[in-house]
């Protein structure tokens, strides 16, 4: 009587019958105009069979004990009918490898599993289980993981064998094997972090095409302006390269490759500069003017702002919608923080140096006494300029100086482990400045004092007698009046008549050290010089304009274009690992540009945080200083 195409077979009067409770649920008009079978009410049920095949598959005794009867009876039948599989009687191991063999309908379900695997992780076993002991032409790593394994296997190997040839050999060799192992990186292995070694591989290619090609120029601006607008991808592709082995139990086979490659670049490059600069009288001047003061400016000051990073820096901050201009200057010899910070600061032409270097440190010329940090600040403020703190945001009708990142003192602390760091640094520096701009600073100065050179395994060791030197560190060294020593001497910036020794190339008089400053360099001596203002999209881009808590919840509401954008709450602006959020899981927005955040532990409550808003890749768009709670 209700006018329904019904199908009348026995097959569709049991799927009818399992599939009852759900029937009855639905309004008759889901069920007019269409045939109504066996297929139609064991959907019901198993609404989703390639799901459901790949989370039986990947928990077999699981997925039966959450399904009720009727479920797994309705289950079963698709299972028979649209993919040739008995789940009772063929079981999962002829599923892994029907599966593998991707073949008709089994196509799909391999799709899906490609396309989210760490959903069905459980299915790997199965297809290590299901692998043939004699693989044929077709039986490739793309399907079979312990296939993938013996080929992950074969290229550690290849690459341990590289540790002490020479660079020529060893670039041969990457782009070899690149051509070999770069499809792996494209199957679901690799998602798994199953293809570690596939995976570094692609930035230590990188990195050998880069190094094969010659780098100078015939002067030092020049070799500095090349270096600044190319030779920084270099770094980059090294640290890239340490970054990748995160997945690795044990990098040492990458860290060797990286060493074998990028050592003799820098070590050329290095000499290269050093050369230059003797000739032309040993010293270098900085190339922009001091920072004067300026309604609407912020000097933001980044301890260790090496160019590589800068650079792609300069490229998030354009996808964010701002304008960023990157030039560069020179770092003073000797290239460390108590030298080179004042002489970047706005207070540099009230500073001078002593006779001896004193640990490379200024002093005041008005009073003779020795810049210390409160001095320094101290001196800024009698400047007019404000001196903000980590999240403070100020006054932008003045000028003022922060200084954000931390850099330098993970290297020092962390060595090559740097590398793995560098990201979320960026990105803390990339939401201070945002955050600074949503302040209204017109304009975002950032400045730093040095570079640094990064070598895993540790900078080539060079001999300097300590008796020679007043004071000597890894890369530098203020040699007493009147001592005579066989490298090459650098006038110091702060008094030319103190000498500053370095060692030549990439070389350290402290043996060991694979991050340190102070030598001339490329990478410690070429500074970043990064000028902001906002864009047309960043001051008119989404903004959080309010947060109402309760408790531990908080209500938050957003303005601008909002699609694909999440919320999180974080102690560190550029950091997703201080999240405050349960799980550490930023929150979609609504349609309507609204969110509710809860608080992973209410004993955070009464702390200092920010709301950052966050765009589809990550990048921290807008932020919202708040105590949370109140």
């Amino acid at each position: 009587g209700l006018n329904l195409d019904l199908a009348g077979d026995q097959a569709t009067r049991d799927a009818l019958l399992r599939s009852l409770p759900r029937l009855l649920e639905l309004p008759v008009d889901r069920l007019q105009g269409r045939r109504l079978d066996a297929e139609f009410f064991n959907e019901l049920l198993a609404p989703d069979l390639v799901g459901s095949l790949l989370r039986w598959l990947g928990d077999p005794q699981g997925f039966k004990s959450r399904c009720s009867a009727a479920e797994w009876d309705a289950f079963g039948h698709q299972a028979r009918g649209e993919y040739s599989l008995d789940v009772v009687k063929d079981g999962p191991l002829k599923a892994a490898r029907l599966l593998a063999g991707r073949q008709g309908p089994w196509s799909k379900v391999w799709s899906r599993f490609a396309e989210s695997p760490t959903l069905f992780s459980g299915v790997v076993e199965w297809l290590r289980k299901g692998s043939p002991r004699e693989p044929s032409m077709f039986d490739t790593p793309e399907v079979w993981p312990d296939r993938n394994e013996s080929e992950e296997r074969a290229l550690e190997s290849a690459l341990s064998a590289l540790g002490d040839r020479p660079q020529s050999e060893i670039i041969s060799r990457v782009k070899e094997l690149e051509a070999f192992h770069a499809p792996r990186r494209g199957f679901v292995w690799a998602k798994l972090g199953l293809s570690p070694f596939a995976l570094a591989l692609e930035p230590l290619h990188r990195l050998a095409l880069a190094c094969e090609v010659p780098f100078g120029a015939p002067s030092p601006a020049e070799f500095a302006t090349a270096y600044a607008t190319a030779g920084w991808k270099v770094d980059a592709d090294a640290m890239a390269a340490l970054e990748a082995t995160q997945s690795l139990v044990d990098p040492t086979t990458i860290l060797k490759v990286v060493r074998g490659i990028y050592l003799p670049w820098i070590e050329t490059t290095s000499r290269h500069l050093q050369k230059q600069i003797e000739s032309r009288g040993s010293k270098t001047t900085k190339k922009n003017p001091v920072i004067e003061p300026r309604a609407g400016r912020a000097v933001l000051f980044a301890d260790g702002l090496r160019m590589d990073l800068a650079a792609v820096l300069q490229s998030e901050l354009k996808t964010a919608g701002h304008t960023a201009t990157l030039d560069w200057d020179w770092s003073t010899v000797p290239s460390v923080t108590a030298s080179a910070k004042p002489a970047a600061s706005p207070v540099s032409g009230g500073l001078g140096g002593s006779e001896t270097g004193e640990g490379f440190g200024t002093r005041l010329l008005a009073t003779g006494q020795p810049l210390t940090s409160d001095r320094f600040k101290a001196a800024l403020a009698q400047a007019g300029w404000q001196v903000l703190g980590a999240s403070e945001t100020g006054d932008p009708a003045g000028w003022a100086w922060t200084e954000a990142g931390s850099i330098d003192k993970r290297g020092h602390d962390e060595g090559w482990k740097l590398a793995r760091s560098l990201t979320t640094e960026r990105r803390d520096l990339s939401a201070r400045i945002g955050q600074l701009v949503a302040a209204g600073w017109r304009e975002v100065l950032v400045v730093t004092d040095h570079g640094w050179l990064l070598m895993p395994l540790g900078l080539p060791k060079v001999e300097l007698k300590a008796y020679l030197t007043e004071d000597r560190w890894g890369r530098c060294a203020s040699l007493k009046p009147g001592a005579q020593s066989d490298q090459h001497t650098y006038h110091w910036h702060w008094n030319e008549a103190v000498g500053i020794a370095c060692p030549p190339g990439a070389g350290s008089y402290r043996a060991g050290m694979e991050y340190s400053h102070g030598g001339v360099s490329l990478q410690e001596s070429v500074t970043p010089y990064l000028t902001v203002t906002p864009g047309g999209s960043a001051s008119t881009g989404p903004r959080i304009t309010e947060a109402k808590w309760n408790g531990a919840k908080c209500r938050v509401g957003v303005t601008g274009t909002i699609a694909g954008l999440r919320l999180d709450v974080r102690t560190v602006l550029g950091d997703a690992e201080t999240s405050l959020l349960v799980d550490r899981a930023p929150r979609e927005l609504t349609p309507e540009g609204k969110a509710t955040l809860f608080l992973e532990s209410d004993s955070d409550i009464g702390k200092r945080a920010e709301i950052v808003l966050l765009s589809s890749s990550q990048q921290v768009l807008h932020s919202y200083p708040t105590t949370l709670g109140t």
